[in-house]
């Protein structure tokens, strides 16, 4: 065994004694920085805060309680008012939790305890599983590939809001997009490419919060009438017979006809004023032509923007797509918990179900 001196290592600095008591300069944020943060948190998370956030303030205001700093007993009273007196559903009492901590935590003020309110949350997802007989998490139901004929058919396409929602359904349905991803797009995301179809460019999504961007191809369908590369290329030769060649993709359209900023309505914000269709609106348009075809709510589920995602990543499987190609056109996290879900709705009793010819 090697012996080593040691006078011969280097010497370690010294360390301090007391640490020296902070000052405010310590804790004060440039309005650089301060912008910086508010610009990485995407737009429409920073509207629900907001909303969220004033109808906590305004609780607080009526019962006398302190909105910030709260206490956690404040908090587990007002989701309780949430859950009990509004009924609302526990998805978006845990969402009022999480935009009381973010606001909290954005002041510079510990957030309020959450263990109460957690339980709180708990307790009202057990009182909806008991109330509608289900047990598991309530899903969208899936809009399957032999839906979309009967929904296309039910637009007036002949109309600019028939053949722009035409466009929605079906490259959400082929992009497996989130009501998110197509309200961002703009018309220089989407690339044609004659005898292939079009590249589309997501800059940003869910799984993407830093925004390096993806590029997803769609095929032309063998069937016109529920293409989405024609569909798509039909509501931009409409925009731009317009003049609007640059913009987002999926805007208001009156009753005029008129598109983008030129279609009557009113703004909410200086943002929204490029006439760009927000995500709830996108998952109006799809809800709304699910109901015009007749296809009604199943089973205490029903149809929402979420059906095109969940519709289409369904139909690729059952295809015989492979899983990750299909979760990675999707944009799902590998390993993603609610994909491997959807792989396992589609296998069924197919080939891929590992009990079939078992015994």
């Amino acid at each position: 065994m090697t012996v080593v001196d040691p006078s011969s290592l280097p010497a370690l600095p010294a360390l301090p004694g007391s640490p020296a008591p902070h000052s405010p300069a310590d804790f004060a944020l440039p309005a650089e920085a301060a912008a910086l943060i508010r610009e990485a948190v995407p737009q429409n998370t920073a509207v629900a805060y907001g909303s969220r956030w004033r109808s906590f303030e305004k609780w607080c205001a009526d019962a006398g309680r302190v909105a910030l700093p709260a206490t956690a007993q404040t908090v587990a009273a007002y989701l309780t008012y949430l859950a009990i007196e509004r009924g609302l559903k526990a998805t978006t009492v845990d969402a009022h939790l999480t935009a009381i901590r973010t606001v909290h935590r954005a002041s510079g003020q510990e957030p309020p305890d959450a263990l109460a309110a957690r339980k709180i949350v708990v307790a009202a997802q057990k009182r909806e599983a008991r109330r509608d007989g289900r047990y598991g998490p309530r899903k969208a139901l899936p809009l399957l590939a032999a839906d979309l004929p009967l929904v296309v058919a039910a637009l007036d396409t002949t109309t600019p809001a028939g053949r722009r929602d035409r466009a929605v359904l079906l490259l959400g349905f082929a992009l497996l997009a989130r009501r998110s991803e197509l309200a961002a797009l703009n018309i220089s995301d989407i690339e044609h490419v004659p005898g292939d179809g079009l590249e589309v460019i997501i800059r940003s999504s869910k799984t993407d919060q830093s925004a390096r961007g993806v590029i997803r191809r769609i095929h032309y369908a063998s069937r016109a009438e529920v293409c989405p590369v024609r569909a798509v290329l039909a509501w931009l030769e409409f925009l731009a017979s317009r003049a609007s060649t640059a913009g987002p993709l999926f805007t208001r359209v009156d009753r005029w006809g008129n598109a983008d900023r030129r279609a009557g309505g009113r703004y909410r914000s200086a943002e929204s004023r490029d006439g760009r269709l927000r995500p709830q609106g996108i998952g109006d348009i799809i809800a709304a032509a699910c109901a015009a075809a007749g296809l009604g709510d199943r089973d205490t589920r029903r149809f929402t923007g979420h059906s095109v995602r969940r519709g289409g990543a369904t139909a690729m499987l059952r295809a015989g797509a492979e899983p990750l190609n299909v979760s990675r056109h999707g944009r799902w996290s590998d390993g993603s918990r609610v994909f491997s879900g959807y792989v396992e709705e589609a296998t069924g009793f197919g080939d891929g179900n590992p009990t079939k010819g078992l015994l």
